[in-house]
């Protein structure tokens, strides 16, 4: 058997050459569109991994969110801090003077300062015996001698106490 030499004809020689080209051009064609497909995929990819470690991170600090929720609800809230506030300062012309007003507040701080750390309830069960302890104390600053009166009490996460001056006898 003979395959007939039609390889030498030039139009078979144009369909071949044509068949090798076109081959090599889809062959190209083919691997710039799959490596544009596969560098699409690889930032799709990194971009989902970011958005779930950012996912993750999210969640776990939710978590420990309401985890420390969680056990302050079981602790309660607490004191944190005590803020004084005096109604009348004006009235003995005291208001300028610092060092009489920072005395007065350290003063009544000694009386509440056994608060701080409590639970709010403890604190709000207990206000009686606060405002007592507050209204029974003579301060004496200087040459003055005042009674404190408790016009207003606010019992949160801070204690505020809005006090209202007397002489005392």
């Amino acid at each position: 058997m003979h395959i007939p030499p039609l390889y030498k004809r030039p139009g078979w020689q144009r369909f071949l050459a044509g068949t090798m080209i076109g081959t090599l051009i889809g062959y190209i064609i083919f691997v710039f569109m799959f490596g544009e497909m596969q560098q699409n995929l690889i930032e799709e990819n990194f971009t989902l991994r970011g958005e779930l470690l950012e996912l993750k991170d999210t969640h776990q600090a939710l978590v420990e969110n309401h985890r420390l929720l969680d056990e302050q609800a079981k602790e309660g809230i607490k004191i944190n801090q005590i803020t004084i506030q005096f109604t009348n300062l004006e009235t003995y012309k005291i208001e300028h003077d610092r060092i009489m007003i920072q005395q007065l507040t350290e003063a009544i701080k000694q009386e509440a300062n056994q608060m701080i750390g409590k639970n709010v309830e403890e604190v709000a069960n207990s206000t009686d015996l606060l405002i007592r302890a507050i209204e029974n104390k003579t301060i004496t600053i200087d040459d003055f001698k005042f009674q404190a009166t408790v016009k207003k009490m606010i019992v949160i996460e801070e204690l505020k106490l809005s006090i209202e001056l007397k002489k005392a006898s």
